[in-house]
């Protein structure tokens, strides 16, 4: 604008650097994107009226944020503050204070030529904003005395569980129905109990606890989690001896709502075949800890349920489970039918602390009905297995990898950087007809796992294609249940393997 014209002549005589350093003009540099604003009327020679004055630093709240959708579908956050009559600029600073004890500093003391910026939008993120107006030589006018600090939050806004309540009760008492996304969150560092089944119904819910210091949830005998509507379970460390449930820790709906019937959402009208129900909010675990599971990760009640997408990341998932409840487990339904469009398993570990020769890591309803264009329809007829830098112990030792999965060409199959430890016949995951990518995977085979003298033990796929070299990666058993009080649940699960010390779960690298 033709203020910033005179701003920028300000700057020439500060030499651009007086309140600043260079590394955070420079950093600024390739976070943001610097907008300007108008100090006074639209004329090359106007000025501010303010001189000779000790300059306040502009006010910033909640609506001077907002969110910016970016051509490749990533999000940038813009930062809009008001004019400061007779300022010569704004020194502003940039920190993440998810830990307030230690806070990442991205910006320091950046001056800008404006009155916005833009900047890299993180998900589930603190930031401390700090802006300070400069002052002016020309005019006469003194910086300000201190800077305008705001703490900005990129997480979805949460209702507090109390310390002390029964998490299922609290919640089904709370839960307000809304087609809103809605957050429950725990208190960091403390120990909840979760001994009823939790059902979120329809609703949109983020369910979290703290990103630097995980809560503990003891799941009880009935304790579960269900939902229909989509959900988000994030930095929480469970529990999960004591519980018996059949639904495992998450649960989709028993009695699905007819609204998200394949005929009310226009699938079948558009070419699918099947009755079922489908999920199309995303359904996430993510950075969690999971002590002791007996039953799945995954359930679908024995209905036919289908999921969009569903994501297991920076996640360990420690087992005990020698029965026949699969991981991800969508079998058993009535009618036969359910899938997961868009599966991605990715820098996680999983270890079953026993052997199982009844259940899979994940298992469908039935082969030919869990083709995407059976339930998404002609126009929306895709599927993409994603497994990535993940660590995968004894699961299953003794029975294969994947159960009923479909085999058509429309299907993307992905399994890159992960290690196969005691893990039976990965080939029944990973013979589909579309696009596959197998890189750098290893495998071995323990106890049932090894892979026999004809590769169908999981090192090939049907057409030949190497799926995973065979490598040891060194781990040493018995794996022990995880300790919750201790970093990555006191596991330990380094690899020494050529291949294998590059890849897994990247914790174990570090």
């Amino acid at each position: 604008s033709s203020t910033s014209r005179g701003l920028g002549d300000v700057y020439k005589r500060q030499h651009l650097f007086s309140h600043g350093k260079t590394y955070g003009l420079l950093l600024a540099a390739s976070l943001f994107l610097f907008g300007s604003c108008a100090i006074g009327e639209d004329s090359e020679t106007w000025e501010s009226s303010v001189r000779n004055a000790q300059l306040v630093s502009p006010e910033i709240t909640e609506t001077s944020f907002s969110t910016v959708t970016n051509l490749d579908g990533s999000e940038d956050v813009k930062l809009v503050w008001p004019v400061v009559p007779g300022a010569g600029g704004y020194a502003f600073s940039l920190s993440v204070v998810d830990d307030p004890e230690n806070p990442e500093v991205l910006v320091t003391d950046s001056i800008i030529d404006g009155c916005s910026v833009t900047f890299k939008k993180r998900e589930d993120t603190k930031y401390e904003v700090s802006i300070k107006a400069l002052g002016n030589e020309k005019m006469n006018n003194k910086e300000a005395e201190m800077p305008t600090l705001y703490t900005y939050s990129t997480l979805v806004p949460a209702q507090a569980i109390p310390v002390g309540q029964e998490i299922g009760e609290y919640i089904n008492s709370h839960l307000i129905p809304s087609d809103a996304e809605q957050g429950f969150e725990l208190e960091a560092g403390q120990t909840y109990y979760l001994n009823t089944l939790i059902d979120f119904g329809l609703n949109t819910v983020t369910f979290r606890g703290d990103k630097v210091n995980r809560p503990i949830v003891i799941v009880g005998k009935e304790g579960g989690i269900m939902t229909q509507g989509g959900l988000k379970l994030k930095f929480i460390n469970f529990d999960c001896t004591e519980m018996t449930t059949e639904i495992g820790l998450l649960g989709l709906g028993k009695n699905p709502d007819s609204s998200l019937s394949t005929e009310a959402l226009g699938y079948k009208a558009a070419g699918a075949n099947q009755d079922g129900y489908v999920i199309n909010n995303p359904v996430i675990i993510q950075e969690c800890m999971i002590k002791n599971l007996k039953n799945s990760l995954l359930y679908g009640n024995k209905k036919p349920w289908s999921l969009r997408d569903f994501r297991v990341v920076d996640c360990i998932v420690q087992l005990n489970n020698s029965g026949s409840n699969s991981i991800l487990n969508l079998y058993g339904a009535n009618p036969t039918n359910g899938l997961i469009k868009n599966l991605t398993v990715r820098n996680s570990t999983f270890v079953n602390i026993v052997k199982n020769s009844s259940g899979y890591f994940i298992r469908y309803a039935n082969s030919s009905n869990a083709q995407p264009k059976k339930i998404f329809g002609d126009n929306d007829n895709s599927m993409n297995l994603t497994f990535e830098s993940n660590t995968l112990c004894k699961t299953m030792s003794n029975k294969d990898f994947g159960n009923n999965m479909p085999n058509t060409n429309t299907i993307t199959t992905i399994l890159k950087n992960n290690i196969f430890y005691d893990v039976f016949r990965v080939y029944q995951h990973a013979n589909t007809q579309g696009p596959r990518t197998f890189l750098n995977n290893t495998i071995w085979g323990v106890d049932g796992g090894t892979p026999n003298s004809n590769d169908t033990g999981g090192r090939k796929d049907s057409n030949g294609n190497p799926i995973a070299t065979e490598e040891n990666p060194g781990f040493t058993e018995p794996f022990s249940e995880l300790n919750l009080d201790l970093p990555n649940g006191g596991l330990s699960l380094k690899p020494t393997g050529t291949i294998s010390s590059t890849i897994g779960d990247p914790r174990w690298l570090e």
